[in-house]
């Protein structure tokens, strides 16, 4: 049974049936891609499910697909390693690398970020409003450098090149997938999108050098607002890192807390920055959680926290590595804003 919050416009489901083509599992002519969480990511051109190495921990959950609105007219498309769905106002794609052709996790970060930036300019969608990123190995150490450290500056030294500013970071998160290709998939837009930082958090682009040779290059949040659509809140990793330091290390059950404490502050922060003057503050509804967990031992405590404070919410839960080796699980997810 597939799980649907808001059907309007953009929008992100969970779904169960593998074996059924896009347009069985959405209104024909609206499906923009599905992704598939599976145990090790390969380059899946030429297939309708794209591959992700995220292999879910408990369910029936076995993919994600994103859909437009019925009035939009969608396109699909592949390239040799890319994917692409685009609408007359935002653009999906998504581009793997397989390691073993590249110099390095930088180089290979780089050429994919660079084709990314080059692709989605060309194609008329010049605004990142959210990206996902997965590879191997997010902890492990190559070339004297760690691997999440070494993905750091191969987006920076992309985004610098494109004159990508600070202000103009998309959300995005980061994690470790089981095995195979680095995969990173995005949306894109015409209509440039409002990124968010958490006022608890330090913004990820100023953290100090003892985080890595170049800082991470992300918003919080962002939120892509549409003619005729519900505003749409995208909203990055959420860990229990307050400032820049990560609170309890190694700790479960109150890094659950901190990051639940993180995500209530951030979207309350874009509440009351979306309502400026407005006496009321808008609602903003979350329309699907994924939740990364390091240790698939900790499911349970961190599924009963998750689903106690967000209850009807639809929720897959992945084996994945986070960013940092000391933390123990990030959630991230998708929110409807409406007045």
């Amino acid at each position: 049974m597939d799980m649907v919050v808001n059907p309007v416009g953009l929008n992100c489901r969970y779904y169960e049936a593998l074996d059924e083509t896009l347009d069985q599992l959405a209104d024909p002519g609206t499906s923009l891609a599905r992704f598939k969480l599976d145990p090790r990511c390969a380059n899946s051109i030429g297939s309708d499910s794209l591959s992700t190495g995220l292999l879910p921990l408990e369910g029936n959950i076995v993919g994600e697909l994103f859909t437009g609105a019925d009035e939009t007219r969608i396109s699909r498309s592949y390239g040799a390693h890319s994917y692409w769905a685009e609408t007359d106002q935002y653009l999906l794609l998504a581009l793997w690398a397989d390691e073993s052709d590249e110099a390095g996790l930088a180089a290979a970060t780089e050429r994919l970020y660079r084709e990314l930036l080059e692709q989605t300019k060309t194609r008329g969608y010049p605004h990142l409003v959210r990206v996902w990123n997965y590879f191997a190995d997010i902890n492990g150490e190559e070339q004297g450098l760690e691997r999440y450290r070494q993905f750091c500056l191969g987006r920076f030294d992309a985004f610098a090149a494109a004159g990508i500013a600070e202000n103009q970071f998309p959300s995005a998160c980061a994690l470790g997938h089981r095995g195979g290709d680095l995969l990173i998939y995005a949306l894109a837009s015409k209509t440039p999108p409002h990124h968010f930082e958490n006022p608890r958090q330090a913004s990820a682009y100023h953290y100090p050098a003892e985080y890595g040779p170049r800082s991470p290059s992300f918003a919080r949040a962002s939120l892509l607002s549409l003619p005729g659509q519900m505003p749409k809140l995208f909203v990055s990793g959420t860990a229990s890192v307050v400032g820049y330091v990560t609170l309890h290390p190694f700790q479960l059950s109150e890094q659950i807390t901190v990051t639940l404490e993180n995500l209530g502050l951030l979207l309350t922060h874009v509440a009351r920055q979306y309502a400026g003057d407005l006496d009321k503050l808008p609602l903003l509804q979350a329309e699907v959680l994924k939740v990364y967990v390091r240790h698939a031992a900790d499911l349970h405590e961190i599924k009963a926290r998750v689903e106690q404070a967000y209850p009807q919410v639809p929720v897959v839960y992945v084996a994945a590595d986070i960013c940092r080796a000391d933390l123990l699980l990030e959630i991230d997810g998708i929110w409807n804003l409406s007045v």
